[in-house]
């Protein structure tokens, strides 16, 4: 199990995040919102095939303590690492196992979630066929399943520069050399090819997509030999054989994705109800790559109509900002322009929906139950909602809809357990002061990988542990300066002390990042 002949993760560690797309709290917000009632956080089962080192499990069982959490992961080397991180966070609900897939069974128990995040594309069709025998088998009757997966046909343009990579590293075994050479390969045909082609334009930009890859994402990904993408009807028919249906995308609602102009009237004329249809047919408008498809037990009525009180139940988070116009643009009366995540960009004249992307940009990374987030625009519009107060509230709701299906807002049927307010003597999230002790990148309450800035703000960072004053917090962050440049390291972009002013402001930017308690 553990020869690295064999076994690639073992050769090569895979990174390991919080991937927010898979948080139980999300899938369950989905799983609502389609008619289903799935378990809650404070009493439910985690399972997560192919988990590595425990990046994505442990931050969600360090914050759902009452929950139990499994995973499971071929790498010994990840699930020493996994087991490792847990006996130092103190966490007891949460177990990992070195098993392969293929000798996994029943003896696990029932689980309200099941995971899979990048494996079924990259193992052998055995291995494929018994993680959906296990979802078949092992998910609750109101259980929800997360499979990713790359799709066809957008892989299709991938593997045409995969297909280089894979026959320049045909004899070449050491992965580090071997991701060399793949580069090379790929850079010396892209650059010989004749990008006037379709083949030529399709290398160049797979080229200039992988720059920014890390190599051992690369090697994992792209050079394993074996891998596959798989069209969407292909995934629900194995999925099917095994008592299991459709769901929803992880990214929904953004139902016609990147669609535009013709392909959205074609896609408009799909009753909603056939959601599996429509998602086929956006993928062959649009090529998608990638899926994240969620799956639940065949038999289950669901319901796929978003209308007028479909956000009722809900909070809802944006992260959007008011933006000023640019330079050479001029603004318009009446119109606010926020941004939202991504660099989409919306110009706004409803006055009440003006004042609910405003108090949703300044809740961020925070949620508003949806009848507050009303309750709140009607009270900052004020007097000008009169004598149409009804109709402006029903135009509200249709806007925010509109803004939801573009996949602009986050629901949730739980908000995060965070907080932008600093306290006395605030608390960062244990998982994160954990993780910022040797990374940059930690988890955050939101269940999102976020970046610190250098050593200064990693040690921040772990002082808030819901003991110190700001003025502590002072005084330790002083003492840590002065030991990093008596140490005679190289700190030239180190501070040589701290101000309380500098104490504020990291306080409130690790608010801003959604590190913070309650």
């Amino acid at each position: 199990m553990n020869d690295m002949a064999t076994n690639p993760y073992d050769a090569v560690a895979y990174p390991g995040h919080a991937f927010e797309q898979t948080h139980p709290a999300r899938l369950a917000t989905i799983a609502h919102f389609h008619g289903m009632q799935a378990a809650p956080s404070h009493a439910m089962r985690v399972l997560e095939l192919g988990c590595g080192r425990g990046g994505n499990l442990i931050p969600m069982a360090a914050q759902h303590r009452e929950s139990r959490f499994v995973g499971i992961d071929l790498s010994g080397s990840a699930i020493a690492e996994a087991k490792r991180a847990t006996a130092e966070l103190g966490l007891e609900n949460v177990v990992f196992h070195h098993r392969d897939i293929l000798a996994v069974g029943p003896e696990l128990g029932s689980f309200d979630y099941i995971l899979v995040h990048g494996v079924y594309s990259w193992v052998p069709d055995a291995v494929r066929e018994a993680i959906m025998a296990l979802i078949g088998g092992l998910l609750a009757p109101q259980g929800i399943a997360y499979v990713s997966y790359n799709a066809l046909p957008g892989c299709r343009l991938r593997d045409l520069a995969r297909d280089v990579m894979l026959y320049a590293t045909r004899d070449v075994t050491e992965p580090t050399e071997r991701v060399r050479v793949a580069r090379a390969a790929l850079a010396a045909f892209a650059a010989a090819s004749d990008g006037e082609t379709f083949h030529g334009a399709a290398l160049r930009q797979r080229l200039t997509q992988l720059a920014d890859t890390p190599d051992n994402v690369l090697y994992h990904d792209d050079l394993n030999p074996i891998a596959r993408p798989f069209a969407l009807h292909e995934v629900l028919d194995a999925a099917q054989r095994h008592g299991l249906q459709f769901l929803a995308e992880a990214s929904f609602p953004n139902m016609f994705a990147a669609a535009k102009g013709p392909a959205q009237a074609m896609l408009a004329t799909i009753p909603a109800e056939q959601g599996v249809l429509r998602e086929q047919t956006v993928d062959l408008l649009i090529g998608r790559a990638f899926r994240e498809t969620l799956l639940c037990r065949d038999g289950i009525p669901l319901r796929r109509v978003i209308g007028p009180g479909s956000l009722a139940p809900y909070h809802v988070a944006a992260h959007a900002t008011l933006v000023e116009p640019g330079e050479g643009e001029e603004g318009r009366p009446g119109i606010d322009r926020f941004e939202f995540e991504g660099g989409v960009r919306l110009s706004v004249d409803l006055h009440m929906c003006k004042a609910a992307l405003r108090r949703l940009s300044q809740a961020w990374p925070g949620s508003i139950a949806f009848d507050t987030l009303v309750s709140q625009a009607v009270a900052d519009v004020g007097a000008a909602l009169e004598p149409d107060r009804a109709g402006q509230v029903a135009r509200l709701e249709e806007a925010l809809i509109a803004i939801f299906k573009a996949g602009l807002l986050d629901i949730k049927l739980e908000p995060p357990p965070l907080t932008t307010a600093v306290a006395e003597r605030p608390c960062a999230s244990m998982v994160a002061r954990w993780q910022a002790q040797t990374s940059r990148e930690v988890a955050n309450l939101r269940h999102r990988t976020v970046g610190l800035d250098g050593i200064v703000g990693r040690k921040f960072v772990t002082l808030l542990d819901g003991s110190r004053t700001p003025e502590m917090l002072l005084a330790d962050l002083n003492a840590f300066l002065d030991e990093i440049h008596a140490s005679g390291a190289d700190v030239a972009d180190v501070p040589r002390r701290a101000t309380a002013e500098q104490v504020a402001m990291h306080l409130k930017d690790v608010a801003r990042l959604g590190l913070l308690y309650p």
